[in-house]
């Protein structure tokens, strides 16, 4: 009878144990696997969209993520096999013949082939909305010369053609079984190391795609959070419910915050030479500015070493050259010249100013400008106004500033109605090719983006440039740049760092190449 009482006291201590060692040995890996499962936080500023990749309505870094290219834009302009493992360019620069990678699908299962990149690139080449990629315009017909050999024929040489394959949209690749019976997209299904599993205009939920060609994450999911405001982003980075923050288009971080958050031991602050530069431009209709000596006076006046230190908080580089050295073919540097107020006001006089108190008048008229800004399209630019209208005071131009919304900078600039406004290049991977095209040959219609100066004369010299082939290129190119600072077309005045900011969780954090990436996919996460 004793031994029967122990063994049933004993078979229900030895369930009571196995159930609960059962549950230690169960609820440890489910809180591991959680732990794993934590997302990379990335905050961009506004909701990603449907990332049709015939439509300019999506954020552009998140296609990234999810679609691939032929070719990747890579530090300082090289160009990098991704979907493409190889190219050619024949010599009349007409054919472009490339090797496909293989043993590549799309997320859904659809193989990746020279078919399915043929009816990718059919969907945009030859179309007048997409005329303003040289490639596209030139485009004749493409063929598939095997199930991984493609050739696209040109009616004439796009010598930026390579670099116009390896911008964002609409040029990457899209599942064939990803549209309806219209050809309309109706999912972001790509070949990229990510997919899309939850968006809207909160956040944009993306798993790691386990069959990825390329180098996969090291964690499986990541989450784009919508903070429209900065002080909300850099406030969610410190509490650890933001990872990474920063970059122009996902989640802008002013200069004067990130030297905040550089004070924080918690953050890391990441400032890389950047692609862009920020000008002063002149509107070639403003009857003040008709006369070079004007322009070369504002220069003059103009003391950019000062705007890096209190606008950009050193967070720039002063320039006089159109673009960065990052960019390939941004030509001679040209030696930053130092202010000088005493030149600007000859200047002035040679031009027929007559000085009068701290004013300058000319046939009755004060020499007063309008310096049209917008916080939306520029952040920042009013303090940089600012800077400006009191650098100028010191010569005795007066300056009026004008601060706009988003909407009426982009119908007044494109119609020139201003007499001073700032405006800044494309960068990396668009440039040089898209500024000079976009924003400086009259020609083309840039949109609301306007122009930075325009003449028939330099339409010329912008056009053989933009045509030449091989060596020629670096000359005509450079040409490009003689003619805007021989004619004081365009002022120059600051190539801003990019800026990103990070918590301790992050580690192996790298810029990609361009701020139209969404960085990243490389890093490693701990908890």
């Amino acid at each position: 009878m004793f031994n029967t009482f122990r063994s049933t006291i004993r078979r229900p201590l030895f369930v009571f144990f196995t159930v609960l060692l059962t549950a230690v040995v169960t609820i440890f890996p489910i809180v591991s696997s959680a732990q794993e499962q934590k997302p990379l936080r990335i905050a961009i500023k506004q909701e990603t969209g449907n990332l049709d990749l015939l439509q300019n309505v999506s954020a552009l870094s998140t296609y990234s993520l999810v679609f691939d290219p032929l070719i990747r834009y890579g530090e300082n302009g090289q160009l990098e096999p991704a979907l493409a493992t190889s190219w050619e360019v024949s010599e009349d620069g007409t054919k472009l013949s490339f090797n496909l990678r293989q043993d590549v699908a799309f997320s859904d299962g659809t193989p990746f082939n020279a078919n399915t990149a043929r009816w990718n690139l059919e969907r945009w080449m030859g179309k007048p909305e997409f005329a303003w990629i040289g490639i596209s315009d030139a485009m004749q017909s493409i063929e598939t010369t095997g199930m991984y050999e493609l050739t696209i024929n040109l009616s004439r040489p796009v010598p930026a053609a390579l670099y116009e394959l390896t911008i964002i949209r609409p040029v990457r690749f899209l599942s064939p079984n990803a549209v309806d019976a219209e050809g309309r997209q109706t999912a972001p299904v790509g070949t990229g190391p990510w997919v899309v599993t939850e968006n809207n205009n909160s956040r944009t939920l993306l798993t790691r795609n386990n069959n990825y060609w390329g180098s996969k994450p090291s964690f499986s999911s990541m989450e784009l959070k919508v903070v429209p405001d900065e002080l909300a982003r850099s406030n969610g980075l410190r509490s650890g419910d933001l990872d990474i923050i920063g970059g122009d288009w996902v989640s802008p971080l002013s200069p004067r915050r990130a030297r905040t958050m550089q004070r924080d031991p918690n953050v890391a602050v990441v400032a890389e030479p950047g692609t862009t530069s920020i000008l002063l431009t002149f509107s070639p209709k403003s009857p003040l500015l008709q006369d070079q000596r004007v322009r070369e006076a504002i220069d003059l006046s103009i003391e950019r070493n000062a705007i890096v230190a209190i606008i950009y908080e050193g967070f720039a580089t002063p320039t006089t050259n159109l673009f960065p050295t990052v960019i390939p073919f941004s030509g001679d540097r040209v030696v930053l010249p130092q202010r000088d107020v005493k030149s600007a006001r000859s200047k002035l006089e040679q031009a027929g100013w007559k000085r009068s108190g701290n004013q300058w008048l000319k046939d009755g008229k004060v020499l007063e400008l309008e310096l049209m800004v917008s916080e939306e399209a520029l952040p920042g630019s009013r303090r940089l106004a600012e800077m400006i209208q009191g650098q100028l005071s010191e010569t005795g131009i007066k300056v009026r500033v004008s601060s706009v919304d988003n909407a009426t900078i982009h119908d007044r600039r494109p119609v020139f109605q201003y007499d001073l406004t700032f405006m800044a290049t494309y960068g990396a991977p668009y440039d040089p090719h898209g500024t000079l095209a976009n924003l400086l040959l009259s020609g083309v219609d840039s949109g609301p983006d306007g122009k930075i100066y325009t003449n028939p004369e330099l339409d010329v010299v912008v056009q053989s440039a933009l045509n030449a082939q091989g060596d020629e290129r670096i000359i005509k190119m450079q040409a490009i740049y003689n003619w805007l600072n021989a004619n004081m077309a365009v002022s120059p005045l600051v190539s801003p760092k990019r800026l990103w900011a990070y918590n301790r969780r992050v580690g192996n954090f790298q810029l990609p190449a361009t701020d139209y990436q969404m960085p990243g996919t490389d890093v490693t996460l701990s908890e």
